[in-house]
């Protein structure tokens, strides 16, 4: 959500006085940040499977938990000349982020299980420690394909192309969700409430940075 929380965070500031200091990572680690307990206000957690853990350890505040957006996995391969669609069957390179620590490469582990890909797939994967890390490997032509979400390609896609899961030999792309809450040692309650109501508000255009609004949110 990089692209998106750098672009609020101007204006929240001004509406609201309040500073931001936005520290970007998996998901995974950012939650053992939370559990070995990191000065940690609000956590953003693309995949909910991170927050009910965290809640189950009551490291979150039940109470503050708002899915607010989905996005959706892609799969994309450099802008290259003479680089067809059958091309992934053959890729030696494919890189996800880390299944371990990140919703994104969990999803697309997922996807290349149940599509009958993954063990032949699984010697060749590129193990990124991010899904942004996963697209910058795509980018610059490091790998061959990589797993990515949909809203990094909408929002910067020179130098990647769309790959069609159906000709891939995948089904359809999962969607991922994306939900924010409150760190239960927050020393910043109200601060925290005020940017979680902020970034689930009409005043984020979520849908201008490639993802879906959660339903019920303005």
């Amino acid at each position: 959500m990089q692209p998106l929380l750098e672009s609020m965070s101007s204006n929240f500031e001004k509406e609201t006085g309040i500073t931001l200091l936005i520290s970007y990572s998996a998901s995974g680690i950012i939650a053992r940040q939370i559990e070995e307990g990191a000065p940690i206000d609000v956590f953003v957690s693309a995949g909910s499977n991170y927050v009910d853990d965290l809640t189950t350890g009551s490291f979150l505040r039940m109470d503050s938990i708002s899915t607010f957006a989905y996005g959706e996995l892609s799969l994309v391969r450099p802008d290259l000349p003479g680089k067809a669609e059958s091309w992934f069957a053959g890729a030696q390179r494919i890189a996800i982020a880390n299944p371990a620590i990140a919703p994104y490469g969990a999803a697309a582990q997922q996807l290349l299980e149940s599509s009958g890909m993954w063990e032949d797939v699984q010697p060749r994967l590129v193990i990124a420690e991010s899904a942004l890390q996963a697209y910058q490997f795509v980018k610059a032509g490091e790998v061959d394909y990589a797993f990515v979400p949909q809203p990094l390609v909408r929002m910067s896609s020179s130098g990647v192309v769309e790959s069609a899961p159906g000709p891939a030999g995948l089904g359809a792309m999962p969607r991922i969700s994306y939900v924010a809450a409150v760190a239960t040692l927050t020393t910043q309650q109200d601060h925290a409430s005020t940017f979680i109501n902020y970034l689930t508000s009409s005043k984020v255009k979520i849908t201008e940075y490639g993802y879906d609004r959660a339903l019920g949110l303005p």
